[in-house]
């Protein structure tokens, strides 16, 4: 293994990493180098965290903290990119030759080449983010408007003498205020947003109250409809008994009402 060695020492060192002597007992640093990769990518996933924060609340074109983000980001990438190519290198070398360097088998491979893979992933996207079409449309956009703010406070200063460090402190001024202005009404968006939120979630409640009660009615309506049945056969036995005479037709009139006060308790209870 002295060829791949050898060339993971070179790498590390053009690397401005420690260099480890031949004889140290770390026999692959391709895991040290993995290692510093990985804190190098926790860095960048961080400050590019920041960067998009800036890019959504303030002026890109004057943050001076975006600015220097922007700049480390891109040496950041090209540093990692130099190190992935170069271990990627180290991969093609083993593939090339498995004979020799027997102490990496076949699944240790297929983890060293995903590694490469998913770094490269993550190069790729935070490339694309910092070249992205909406973050020009949003450098765009925020150079526009400093070139407004310029033209305004030039304007209203043309007859003071104002150095150039009071002009870039009063538009600087300017532009945080617009700033300001622009979080208070996102403020206030997020408020409504949430308040309609609450007026969905109360115009439900009102909706499943309003279909219960029609259940109900519908309910009480179909007792109803069964009672009106019941009274009209009531009704007409009334009616058969109104030609019975004497005695039985006092009798009858009370079994019938006897028979209508059984009948509405057991609509009413039943």
């Amino acid at each position: 293994e002295r060829s791949l060695h050898s060339f993971h020492m070179a790498t590390m060192a053009s690397d401005g990493y420690e260099q480890v002597e031949p004889n140290s007992p770390v026999d692959d640093p391709f895991h040290i180098v993995k290692e510093r990769i990985q804190v190098s990518v926790r860095q960048l996933e961080a400050d590019m965290a920041t960067w998009r924060e800036l890019l959504k609340r303030t002026n890109t074109n004057i943050n001076a903290a975006f600015q220097r983000l922007t700049r480390s980001a891109k040496s950041q990438l090209k540093h990692l990119k130099a190190n992935t190519r170069k271990l990627n290198a180290t991969i093609t070398a083993v593939e090339s030759q498995r004979s020799r360097f027997p102490g990496i088998d076949d699944i240790e491979l297929a983890d060293r080449k995903q590694f490469v893979t998913q770094t490269r992933a993550v190069i790729d996207g935070y490339q694309k983010l910092l070249v992205d079409p909406a973050t020009k449309a949003k450098k765009a956009e925020d150079r526009r408007k400093v070139a407004q703010l310029r033209g305004a406070t030039m304007d209203t200063f043309a007859s003071t003498d104002f150095t150039s460090g009071e002009f870039e402190r009063t538009l600087a001024e300017q532009q945080q205020q617009q700033e300001e202005m622009e979080e208070k009404q996102d403020m206030v968006l997020d408020d409504m947003s949430t308040a309609l939120q609450r007026l969905a979630l109360t115009a439900e409640g009102i909706d499943c109250e309003l279909a219960e009660h029609k259940e109900l009615i519908q309910d009480l309506d179909a007792q109803v409809d069964r009672a009106r049945g019941r009274m009209d056969v009531v009704v007409k036995g009334l009616e058969m008994l109104l030609g019975v005479k004497g005695g039985n037709k006092i009798i009858c009139l009370a079994l019938m009402f006897l028979m209508v006060f059984i009948l509405l308790g057991i609509a009413i209870f039943g």
